[in-house]
């Protein structure tokens, strides 16, 4: 087997790099929205496996500020990327999908399923990032049945770990971390927090997500699975283990004029365990070590 991976700055990138020891990535000298480029690279590599992680991504902020070109960026890299392997005839490629395409009605009774993905309108503030991931799927089962490829999709949740993004265009878990930091460094007496703390996401460290991703990129039994911790964590319970894991002593203000998506979001990773992916990290443990990072980095 030999690795390209489509995206290697980013979380996923960074560490799926790590775990597979794979060439490739989303470096200066390439750029997935030009399809030359594209497909020269991929030639170049000839890789027997392809993580197409390439894309802008940020958090509800960003995709609020920046829909239109996000949208339009991030549907040329993966169909870039998609008809360059194609055309070389790569038969295993993982695209990392996304928990914000589940529709966002029902969100609050049920844990969803792969099967549930096209049931209902994702949550409005998310639609950038969840419609081309929704094509994307799509396009891999195009592929799967035309072709006899076995692309897959990966539906992530919410991953957190050292190498996030930081600062106000970050996911939920590196916006916090940042926060504390700085608040640490600085001595501030207050963070603000956006919404009420009440919401609730499935939350996955890092180390653990690329295991599961490599298990559905070779597996030949599901094409989409969720890859997931199974259970929900409020944010202001992630908020309050942050306040013991800094030593931060101020207050933590809940800002319920602020944005907070979704309430909640639950979903099931039966099929990732039918796969056979167990958690290794305590969440307690995987905060601990994504707060030394950012308190190191940032």
């Amino acid at each position: 087997m030999k690795y390209y991976i489509a995206g290697n700055r980013g979380l996923v990138g960074k560490h799926y790099t790590l775990h597979t020891n794979a060439v490739g990535g989303n470096t200066n000298s390439t750029d997935y929205t030009d399809y030359k480029k594209t497909l020269d690279d991929l030639t170049n590599a000839n890789p027997t496996h392809v993580v197409l992680n390439a894309a802008t991504v940020g958090g509800l902020q960003e995709d609020l500020d920046r829909s239109f070109d996000l949208m339009l960026r991030n549907l040329k890299i993966q169909n870039n990327i998609f008809e360059a392997a194609d055309k070389l005839g790569i038969q295993r490629l993982l695209l990392q999908g996304s928990a914000c395409s589940y529709p966002h009605k029902g969100s609050d009774i049920q844990t969803f399923t792969e099967d549930q993905l096209m049931d209902g309108e994702p949550y409005a503030g998310y639609l950038t990032t969840a419609l081309p991931k929704l094509v994307g799927m799509y396009q891999c089962r195009a592929s799967n049945e035309r072709k006899n490829t076995k692309w897959r999709t990966a539906i992530n949740t919410n991953l957190f770990g050292p190498g996030d993004r930081t600062g106000d265009h970050a996911h939920v878990i590196g916006a916090l971390m940042q926060k504390f930091v700085n608040a640490v460094k600085h001595n501030h007496t207050e963070i603000e927090i956006w919404g009420s703390g009440n919401q609730s996401r499935d939350l996955l460290y890092i180390k653990d997500a690329v295991v599961a991703m490599d298990i559905i990129l070779n597996n030949d039994l599901y094409d989409t699975v969720n890859v997931c911790s199974g259970t929900e964590t409020t944010i202001r319970e992630i908020a309050e283990t942050l306040k013991t894991i800094s030593g931060f002593t101020g207050r933590l203000w809940y800002n319920t004029d602020r944005p907070e998506g979704s309430k909640h979001r639950s979903i099931s990773n039966t099929r990732l365990q039918n796969l056979g992916w167990t958690q290794d990290y305590a969440m307690i443990d995987a905060l601990q070590e994504t707060y030394e990072w950012y308190y190191d980095n940032t």
